[in-house]
């Protein structure tokens, strides 16, 4: 079975006479057992007319005719056809218009003097195949984004209600009853923090433009987080070490994340009664380090070169491993590092370095 798309239709647009002959010819030697039907027109203007009312499976365009030229043809061409692919065919010194034309939004391109049958026919089928890839994954993209606003409010507004009600009836339940509404009030914070790091994590799978970076404040976020975390957990000792100096990182609004799932991993995975978590900041005329420490069970040396994979047996299962996975991503993208040490006398600290902006 074939792996890559058959084709029965090719629609040309050529103002060339010789050149859309050619390419009829190689169709033709192409295909013995059904023959393909080619459309041809020889302008820009009557090749979108003609669109109008056909359903091609490749598009293939020549770049300079009588009434369009470079770029804009292709633009043009492109806003006609959303499913169709379009190869670009170019002359051998237009080989870098070719390469152009594929960086917005052409399929492949190509060089007429070097177009034989069977490059013609491959081109034309994994150009198909390659489109098809596209289209699906522009539709799981849409998908997701949906996902990821249905996760962030419906889901979110619905746990953030069962909070509020077992705060509110705290008071009436009989002291036997207590250890389960903390129960309740601990494990629906903990949804709430996964909810954020799921669609966090949509945000930056569904993101397809380039990352834009600009000073972000760090104590603005660390403030914010801090007063989350407090009101989501109960019991917790969290505190800022020293005054936070008023400096400004390289990152965007997600920075807000990295901290987020440091301060929640923190307090969620800690063995004591009271988790202690401790926020500090050594800044550099470079870089700034932000160290998040708990007093928790700590993790094994073995461990910490292999804790922000998604999938790190028994982590991932309990959430930890995908806020980790996260924040590796985020800080990634910050052209940041993110690494783990033990905090003295007991636990762990997450260090995030990330350069700082004056």
């Amino acid at each position: 079975m074939n792996s890559v798309h058959t084709f029965e239709s090719v629609f040309l647009i050529e103002d060339n006479p010789g050149d859309a002959r050619l390419i009829e010819e190689m169709l033709r030697d192409s295909r013995e057992d059904s023959p393909i039907e080619l459309v041809h027109e020889p302008t820009l203007e009557s090749g979108l007319d003609r669109l109008s009312t056909t359903d091609p499976d490749v598009l293939l365009l020549d770049l300079r005719l009588p009434d369009s030229t470079g770029l804009e043809t292709l633009e043009r061409v492109l806003d006609a056809v959303e499913v169709v692919p379009v190869i670009v065919l170019t002359g051998m010194p237009e080989t870098k218009l070719g390469m152009t034309a594929v960086s917005h939004g052409a399929q492949d391109y190509l060089v007429k003097d070097d177009v034989t049958s069977e490059v013609l026919v491959r081109t034309i089928r994994y150009s198909i195949e390659r489109k098809k890839t596209e289209r699906e994954l522009r539709m799981r993209t849409h998908e997701l984004t949906i996902l990821n606003q249905l996760t962030r409010h419906d889901i979110r507004n619905d746990i953030s209600l069962v909070v509020g009600r077992a705060r509110e009836v705290t008071e009436y339940v009989e002291p036997r009853g207590q250890d389960a509404i903390d129960e309740i009030i601990q494990s629906s914070n903990h949804i709430l923090q996964m909810t954020r790091t799921v669609g966090d994590i949509v945000e930056t799978v569904t993101d397809d433009e380039a990352v834009d970076l600009y000073p972000v404040a760090l104590a603005d976020v660390l403030a914010s987080e801090i007063d989350k975390a407090r009101g989501l957990y109960r019991d917790v000792e969290l505190s800022a070490d020293g005054d936070l100096p008023g400096i400004r990182v390289r990152a965007n609004d997600l920075l807000s994340s990295v901290v987020g799932n440091l301060i929640s991993n923190a307090i969620f995975y800690n063995d004591k009664e009271v988790p202690v978590v401790t926020i500090s900041v050594d800044a550099s005329t470079e870089s700034v380090v932000l160290r998040v420490a708990d007093n928790g069970p700590g993790i094994p040396d073995r461990r910490k070169e292999r804790i922000f994979e998604a999938g790190e047996q028994g982590m991932a299962s309990s959430g930890m491993g995908i806020g980790l996975s996260l924040v590796d991503r985020l800080v990634t993208r910050y052209d940041g590092d993110i690494w783990v040490e033990d905090n003295d006398p007991e636990g762990s600290a997450f260090c995030v370095e990330l350069a700082r902006i004056a």
